[in-house]
């Protein structure tokens, strides 16, 4: 940014004279008060935003679960992410570009759609959604829901990568989902690892109420 580093060089090489060194003390601190208000407004109305889509999406998937069939369910569908034990209920977007992650969990195009076989990867940002990721254990719950049909998971494992890693976005046997966000989570400045909890769907209870749970094979594993 020129404009800073003339700023900044300004203020390194102020006048010797205390009237004029006072005026620069006084422009710097308007300067910085005034970056630091324009940095909160604009925080607090991507803040804004990010819940005010999170409650449409949210509202459009109880209306489709009054309006539709519970034999429907598909990518078209919207997707609500539960993790109770970090409080955590997020609509999922299809897709991952800043705009969608700014908005919500964001799922991994041309990978497996919650509740089907293979690996369902969705991302997150670590200081808004995901930020409690990193607390998660082998065997804490986490519920996915499209449409009528709500899926259950169990977390298998939890490992920290390198950004370049991508094996863990590949292709599964079994039926996973895969969470990815940036780590160490409360990172200052861009994170340099990722965060990646697995959890392994769940075999439905028997005495499960009908169309609560989505029909799965009967050979998906169960959680190691």
């Amino acid at each position: 940014m020129p404009w800073f580093n003339q700023f900044c060089s300004h203020v390194i090489n102020r006048p010797a004279d205390p009237v004029a060194r006072k005026r620069m003390r006084q422009q710097a601190s308007v300067f910085l008060i005034s970056a630091g208000v324009s940095l909160m407004l604009l925080t607090g109305g991507a803040y804004r935003w990010m819940h005010q889509e999170q409650e449409r999406l949210i509202a459009l998937q109880r209306s489709l679960v009054t309006e539709t069939s519970a034999t429907s369910t598909g990518p078209q569908d919207v997707t609500v992410l539960s993790i109770p034990k970090i409080k955590l209920e997020a609509a999922i977007l299809e897709n991952t570009t800043k705009k969608s992650l700014l908005l919500a969990p964001g799922h991994v195009e041309k990978t497996a759609w919650p509740g089907d076989a293979g690996n369902s990867v969705i991302a997150g940002h670590r200081d808004t959604f995901f930020r409690r990721l990193n607390e998660l254990q082998n065997g804490d719950e986490i519920l996915v829901t499209r449409g009528h049909r709500r899926f259950h998971y169990l977390v298998s494992s939890k490992t920290i990568v390198s950004p370049s890693d991508v094996s863990v976005t590949l292709p599964a046997a079994d039926a996973r989902l895969t969470l990815v966000t940036c780590y160490p989570t409360y990172y200052i400045g861009p994170a340099p690892k990722r965060l990646i909890v697995v959890a392994t769907l769940q075999h439905i209870p028997e005495n499960a109420p009908q169309g609560l749970f989505a029909k799965t094979s009967s050979s998906l594993p169960a959680t190691p």
